[in-house]
This record gives structure tokens, C-alpha cells and sequence, in this order.
């Protein structure tokens, strides 16, 4: 008789906690996952087994972030430092080329930048900025010679860059991004007393520079004398003049043209626009850790005055090696790699570290 009590206090027991499947499924019992993949939690992929919550915050570098804000204002003409400059040419001298011997490789180098001076000048979108660049040829190696500054450019300027952001063709042709208006000087700084030249109604009396000049003063009168040994100059100036630019740019290409006008004044130099020209073409693509640059000098000018092209190509390509720093290589054919040679061609090629501040 006990026996089939407990019996039936059992069976009661168990009916009366058996749940449906609609109670276990809401309970969380039974799933809707497919079976092969029931057993694969979030974890189980490679991707997430790999990723660990950080600890702590990622730490930020201020100095690296100043760097990079500060370093942009270098992405001008360019800032490099190339210790092997070679020439496959002559390099020109000027002064006594039987006595100071210029060696063929020496060492360049350029400081460019371009710093924003007021921005939405005169309640306008653009900004005024003020730039500058200098270049240096060293014959750093020259140690007979006791290593002389061959050759130093100038060039200060004044510009107003104004957003357009004119897309053509719906931006399938790129777009209109910048229009510039600018002053610019450009010369070697050299000039003074050795640079003496007369001039006649507003020109020199002779071809200048000719012969070396020897300049003495005595009682407050300049005389000049030719032939000697501390005289004898390059000045060479491009003077004052405005200069305009229209930037092209589509993804990561970029062409910069830009045209002067001819200011005429007294000059060392006449026929220097004959070789400068009115204006120049900057073109680059920048991609990755690759910056591929192309300059094309004098451009307007009257090509048909002259027997061959006074012009001049400039190549060059950066590799970036980390985000500040990138190796440089730089190829020049043609007249005019500094303005003491204006009227001289040469053909060069150099390998530099330059300064990389905004590759994409």
C-alpha cells in the first residue's frame, strides 16, 4: 500500500512541473540558432578571439600632434637637405673660373614655407598668407676652395589664396579648387658696390657684367677700373612682380599654373625674361607613401623669337619613411636652376631627406 502511494505522489509531482515548449523557449531553454551553429559564440572567430578590451585609454602624443599641425606650413616649394647634388655639366663660374675650381657634386638644400597670416581676409573666404623660400648650392666638399656657398635664391612673397571648389562636369573633371593672387621677389643678393654698372637713359652702357672690376672711391667718387681681381658680379633680380594661380586638383592630383606679367625696369640682366618666361606649371600626385612631382618652367613666352627652348624640367619623387620624413630624389634638365645661371643649362640629379608634412 505504501508502495503505490508513493507511486502516485510522484507522477503528480512531475505533471504539475512540466512546462510547454512555448514556456521553455521563453525561459531561454530552447533556441532558435540552427544547430551547426549553436555551438560558435562571438568569441569563436579568429577576429574576436584577438580583440581585448584596452585597460587603459589610448595615450595621446601633444608633441607629435604639434608637430604635424606645424609641420604643414612647410608643404610650400619644399623643405629638403640633399648632400649629393651632382651635375653631368659644367657647373658656371663666374668669378675666375682658371683659379676657384668648382667640383661637379656639392650639396642643396631648401627651406620653403607658407604661414596663414589672416584668415577670411577682408571678410572674404580666402586667407592672406605669408611665404618664403630659400636655396642654397654648397660646395660643401670643396675643402681646396674651403668649401664655398656657390650660389643663394631669394624668394619672399605675399599671397591671397581664394577657395573656388568649382567642380567641372559634376566633378568628373576634378575641380577648380584655388585661385592665388600674389608678390613675389626673387633675386641672388648679390649686388653693392662690386655690381657697379652705368647705366644710359635707362640702360646699362655695356653687356653686363663683362670684365671684372676693380672699385676704389677717392674723394667721394666711385672709379672703376677694369680687370681686377675683387670685382666682377651676377646680380641677377627678378624684381617685383604680381603673379596669379589657378589650382586643378582631382583625388590626389594636383596642377598648379601660374603667369606673371613683365614689370620693366632698370636691371642687370635684360634678356632675363627671355629665359624665365611668364609663368611656370607645378604638377603632383600624391598617394600613399609616394609623392610624384613635376615642374615645367617658362611657359607664356614667345617661343617663336627664339632657336631652341629656354625652359627647364624638374622631377622629383618622396618616399615617405615615416610621418615626417621622407627620402627625396630630384632630376633638373634645362636653364635657370638658380637665377646665377639663368641663361646656363645644366643637368643634374640629387638625393635628399625632405620634409613630408601632408602625403595622403
Amino acid at each position: 500500500m505504501r508502495s503505490v502511494l508513493l507511486i502516485l505522489c510522484t507522477s503528480l509531482l512531475l505533471k504539475g512541473t512540466e512546462l510547454s515548449s512555448f514556456q521553455l523557449k521563453n525561459r531561454g531553454y530552447i533556441s532558435d540558432t540552427p544547430y551547426e551553429s549553436f555551438y560558435k559564440p562571438d568569441f569563436y572567430s579568429l577576429r574576436d578571439a584577438w580583440e581585448i578590451a584596452p585597460t587603459k585609454p589610448k595615450k595621446s602624443h601633444p608633441f607629435l600632434e604639434f608637430a604635424k599641425k606645424y609641420l604643414e606650413i612647410m608643404d610650400y616649394r619644399g623643405t629638403y637637405f640633399m648632400p649629393y647634388y651632382h651635375s653631368f655639366t659644367p657647373i658656371y663660374q663666374w668669378y675666375h673660373p682658371d683659379i676657384n675650381r668648382y667640383q661637379s657634386t656639392e650639396f642643396k638644400f631648401q627651406v620653403s614655407f607658407k604661414v596663414p597670416a589672416f584668415r577670411r581676409f577682408l571678410f572674404t573666404a580666402g586667407t592672406l598668407y605669408l611665404a618664403y623660400t630659400q636655396t642654397n648650392w654648397f660646395q660643401i666638399y670643396n675643402n681646396p676652395q674651403s668649401a664655398p656657398m656657390r650660389m643663394v635664391n631669394y624668394m619672399p612673397e605675399l599671397i591671397y589664396i581664394y577657395p573656388l571648389k568649382l567642380p567641372i562636369w559634376h566633378g568628373k573633371l576634378g575641380t577648380l579648387s584655388e585661385f592665388w593672387i600674389g608678390w613675389q621677389h626673387i633675386s641672388n643678393g648679390i649686388g653693392g658696390r662690386q655690381c657697379y654698372q652705368p647705366f644710359r637713359n635707362g640702360n646699362p652702357t655695356d653687356a653686363f657684367p663683362g670684365t671684372p672690376v676693380h672699385i676704389t672711391e677717392e674723394n667721394k667718387q666711385i672709379i672703376v677700373q677694369q680687370g681686377g681681381l675683387d670685382g666682377g658680379c651676377r646680380s641677377v633680380s627678378a624684381g617685383q612682380r604680381p603673379v596669379f594661380h589657378l589650382v586643378w586638383q582631382k583625388g590626389g592630383f594636383k596642377l598648379n599654373v601660374a603667369y606673371w606679367p613683365y614689370i620693366p625696369y632698370n636691371q642687370s640682366n635684360p634678356n632675363l625674361i627671355a629665359y624665365m618666361g611668364y609663368g611656370n606649371a607645378f604638377m603632383e600626385y600624391r598617394r600613399g607613401r609616394h609623392h610624384f612631382e613635376m615642374r615645367i618652367y617658362d611657359l607664356f613666352t614667345q617661343y617663336w623669337r627664339y632657336k631652341r627652348w629656354h625652359g627647364a624640367v624638374r622631377l622629383a619623387y618622396t618616399f615617405r619613411i615615416n610621418p615626417f620624413v621622407g627620402f627625396y630624389m630630384q632630376y633638373f634638365n634645362g636653364y635657370g636652376d638658380g637665377l646665377y645661371e639663368y641663361d646656363v643649362f645644366s643637368n643634374r640629379f640629387g638625393m635628399a631627406f625632405g620634409l613630408v608634412p601632408n602625403i595622403r
